[in-house]
């Protein structure tokens, strides 16, 4: 709910590379009869394994990208370097988006109206919410230097112009 796949979208698009959500992945699979057994955790709102998410993911990592909702944790983060720098493209840089928490769960209850995604409920929304908190200061500190922290109140248009101000997009 902080606007992390709207504004992913749109950079992406601006860059001319993919788009690679974590959440959409661990959704799509489980609306393909879920072959990677994701259901129990997306819906209980914990994390899913890292070799099912590597699974999903990696395959889709090129040499350009703009990842949506990965790394959650510094293991993630750290093996995320790896694959990239064998493949001969390192992460050039981390972003993320602050805000309140209320503005968070004002948004989470829009979007669960909306979308009406399983993962949106109340219960799940503030699990995930509570994780996320749990790990965001180490991996802010294992990306240190490539770190970028953007104000992720207001209007999406507004929002994007301060990530692209952040990130040095002309």
């Amino acid at each position: 709910a902080s606007g992390k796949g709207t504004q992913g979208s749109r950079l992406a698009a601006e860059l001319g590379v993919p788009h690679l959500s974590s959440g959409h992945l661990l959704r799509r699979s489980m609306d393909r009869g879920d072959p990677f057994g994701v259901r129990p955790y997306v819906l209980a709102g914990e994390k899913v394994p890292d070799p099912i998410v590597e699974a999903l993911l990696v395959p889709r990592l090129g040499p350009g990208f703009v990842l949506d909702g990965y790394p959650r944790s510094v293991t993630q983060a750290a093996r995320l370097d790896a694959i990239l720098e064998r493949e001969g493209h390192p992460l050039d840089a981390a972003l993320e988006l602050e805000l309140d928490d209320e503005i968070l769960v004002v948004r989470m209850v829009l979007r669960s109206g909306a979308e009406k995604r399983s993962d949106d409920r109340p219960d799940v929304f503030l699990r995930r919410l509570e994780m996320y908190r749990r790990d965001a200061e180490e991996l802010r500190g294992y990306y240190d230097g490539r770190l970028v922290r953007v104000d992720g109140s207001g209007e999406p248009s507004e929002v994007y112009e301060r990530i692209r101000s952040a990130l040095g997009i002309a």
